[in-house]
């Protein structure tokens, strides 16, 4: 018995059935994406692993544990000179900034807003809501440091949500963590509060109470959880300018009347934020283990990189997770139509007729499909029906005698006869453009 091969673990097929709640997310983040000048950019899923190394941060579980490394298959084809190792990106804003400072997105009329929208790669233990491969939809803005730059990003993810019928069902949690000017007081006083239960934190927090305390805030384990309800708060430690620019953020929200909660423990768990930082979760975890989306400020990146000095803010949304909670709460999915005129045929001698007026229609710019099985008249006009096309057009054998076709308004159920020459007059009538 030959072998079956499966799907890799971790990964996702999507099939018909769910194809639509895909579209009905893509579609509605670009409808408010293009409201609020946002283009669309697409990056390479693969990049140099420096890439992430310098921004993500070398002691983050993505770069230690999570990155998957591009390989030759076949090792004797011509090199092509460049020897560096290349990962699936874990994530799309490191990205992003390299093709802002590459491409010259600095001399653009500033800010630069961009969206993008598909897979990353992380190697983790599969669960619900957590894949090996998993696709997220990506907000950023580059170039401008005003606060009300944040209100704006997080009211277009707001609007975003409340669109895919979730408003009710989500809670904005905001926080502040610093620039890089009180980073090292908010680091030491971090320190010196979590070394005295070091043998009690878990080993990765061990770890990361050398290199990035925030991190341990970030803990999900509950005995690390639970030492860091004690510690410091961030907030009392930043400096005048931080708290100003957190004081004008939280002010534009509730000028917009935008609900969100404070929460001093939110660092988000890359190394390049910096200030404000914010997670979208469902209301109804209480365990705070997955958030629908997170982001914030990284002023610092775009430098790091070797570019100029650049404030930017950005935000992931976890587009499987997003779609487990909309079935949850079955909110209803707008019906796509899939064609303009579905053309059912009875027969050899109609079937090829129905295939050339699919070409000419199409050439027309009518948007034209048809079901070329063996299948009957009544299963035809069930497909024709579930399409959403304004008019069927049927042709049997007596229609392909007389050169005519019956033309079928799905919408109120009438139909008419006509010679096949006037077609094109008669579909005038139906679609005015």
């Amino acid at each position: 018995m030959k072998e079956i091969i499966q799907k890799p673990r971790g990964t996702k097929d999507i099939l018909p059935d769910d194809e639509k709640y895909w579209r009905f997310i893509e579609n509605t983040i670009s409808k408010r994406c293009q409201a609020f000048d946002f283009g669309k950019i697409e990056t390479p899923m693969f990049e140099s692993s420096k890439l992430y190394t310098r921004a993500i941060g070398e002691n983050t579980d993505i770069v230690e544990k999570e990155m998957y490394e591009v390989r030759r298959l076949v090792q004797n084809i011509e090199k092509d000179g460049n020897d560096e190792t290349l990962v699936l990106r874990p994530e799309f804003t490191a990205g992003i900034v390299r093709a802002y400072i590459e491409k010259g997105m600095f001399v653009w009329p500033q800010p630069v807003k961009l969206y993008s929208f598909g897979p990353v790669f992380r190697y983790d233990r599969p669960q619900k809501g957590r894949y090996r491969q998993f696709n997220q939809f990506n907000l950023e803005v580059l170039g401008n440091a005003d606060p009300l730059t944040d209100v704006v990003l997080l009211l277009l993810t707001w609007q975003i949500f409340s669109d895919l019928g979730l408003k009710d069902e989500i809670v904005i949690e905001v926080n502040s963590i610093g620039c890089k000017n009180c980073r090292s007081k908010i680091k030491k006083t971090l320190i010196n509060y979590f070394k005295q239960y070091k043998s009690q934190l878990c080993e990765d927090c061990q770890r990361r109470l050398e290199n990035n305390p925030l991190r341990v805030l970030d803990c999900k384990k509950e005995a690390c959880a639970n030492i860091a309800t004690g510690a410091p708060q961030i907030i009392d430690l930043i400096c005048v300018e931080c708290k100003d620019h957190f004081k004008q953020v939280l002010e534009g929200l509730d000028d917009l009347e935008i609900p969100y909660d404070l929460n001093p423990k939110l660092v988000r768990g890359l190394d390049y934020y910096t200030r404000t930082t914010f997670e979208i979760r469902d209301i109804r975890d209480e365990s705070r283990q997955s958030s629908l989306a997170g982001g914030g400020r990284y002023d610092n990146l775009v430098e790091l990189y070797g570019g100029k000095n650049t404030p930017a803010i950005g935000i992931a949304g976890g587009v499987e997770r997003i779609i487990e909670k909309i079935k949850e709460v079955d909110v209803k999915i707008p019906e796509f139509k899939k064609s303009d005129i579905f053309i059912v045929q009875i027969g050899e001698s109609a079937k090829k007729i129905a295939l050339k007026l699919i070409y000419d229609l199409g050439e027309k710019g009518f948007s034209t499909s048809c079901s070329l099985g063996r299948e009957s008249l009544k299963s035809q006009l069930k497909a024709a029906d579930k399409t959403g096309a304004k008019l069927t057009l049927i042709i049997g054998q007596r229609e392909v005698f007389d050169k005519s076709v019956i033309i079928k308004n799905m919408a109120e159920g009438s139909q008419e006869t006509i010679e096949i020459d006037d077609l094109d007059k008669v579909l005038l009538k139906y679609f005015k453009s």
